[in-house]
């Protein structure tokens, strides 16, 4: 089963319920429970097309944090198409297992902290920036190889060209990089920190764009413009025609759903988590 709460050592040192539980912040990793209690670390995996079990020690002897660098580096041999090993049995020691490549470990973290986001879009944002702009630079370098020099090789071209892009992926960078220090996968400064760090090399973002935003209709034109609209065929027309009579915002439109209509009273209620309200966090 997948647990709903993320795994923490009293959370797993108070867990007695008999099976497999699924660490939702790292991929393939569970704790399977025996009938007489006892707990043990699995690494799940596909390879050739096969399911495969792979211990990777038992709990306490094998803590969360280290379990959780045993399944990363599985994944890495699975990333390098290898079938992943146990090092920690003698094939290599532990101190000297390889590091994730930084396009494993950035996706792993992602995946992890999509959860906490509401915005399907703000999730696809990081995955995309990540993918299309670092990983062809640094995407196949192992975590802890990654160094001030190669950020700015990612950040850089863009600096000047697209700020703010530039500026939400050093944020990015700088948090992926963070949460893999965090893990003992490397140590040492952040090379993507702005604080003391970047600050010295690159100009502030305020310093060499403007944030231009769209042009707003205006109140006058917005008669002709709903006009336009129903004149118009497709969902889409239909869609920004609601929105703009309901004074809704784009994601609250478009991830509605027919569950949420009170169709005797006519009342369509947003859910708390769907909206961008004072307060909410």
């Amino acid at each position: 089963m997948k647990s709903k709460i993320g795994f923490t050592d009293p959370y797993i040192k108070n867990l007695h319920i008999i099976g497999r539980h699924t660490d939702p912040a790292t991929s393939g990793l569970n704790l399977n429970i025996k009938n007489r209690g006892g707990k043990y670390w699995v690494f799940r995996y596909l390879y050739g097309e096969k399911r495969c079990d792979l211990s990777l020690g038992v709990y306490p002897r094998i803590s969360l944090k280290e379990a959780r660098i045993r399944a990363l580096a599985c994944r890495n041999d699975l990333a390098q198409g290898r079938k992943p090993v146990a090092y920690w049995k003698g094939v290599k020691p532990v101190e000297e297992a390889q590091k994730p490549l930084f396009k494993d470990y950035a996706n792993e973290c992602i995946e992890s902290k999509k959860a906490e986001w509401d915005n399907a879009k703000h999730t696809y944002q990081w995955f995309r920036t990540i993918e299309v702009y670092a990983n062809p630079i640094i995407g196949n370098k192992a975590i802890d190889e990654i160094d001030t020099e190669d950020v700015l090789k990612v950040l850089t071209p863009l600096w000047y060209s697209k700020t703010e892009t530039a500026t939400r992926l050093r944020g990015r960078l700088e948090w992926i990089l963070a949460s893999a220090t965090t893990r003992k996968l490397r140590t040492g400064i952040n090379p993507a920190a702005w604080r003391g760090h970047l600050e010295t090399i690159l100009p502030k973002p305020t310093k060499i764009a403007t944030v231009q935003h769209h042009p707003a209709l205006l109140y006058s034109s917005i008669p002709d413009f709903i006009k336009n609209l129903q004149n118009r065929d497709g969902v889409a027309a239909l869609a920004l025609e609601f929105l703009i009579l309901n004074a809704n915002r784009t994601g609250e439109v478009i991830g509605g759903l027919k569950s949420e209509v009170d169709f005797t009273s006519g009342v369509w209620v947003i859910p708390a988590q769907r909206m961008n309200a004072p307060g909410k966090l």
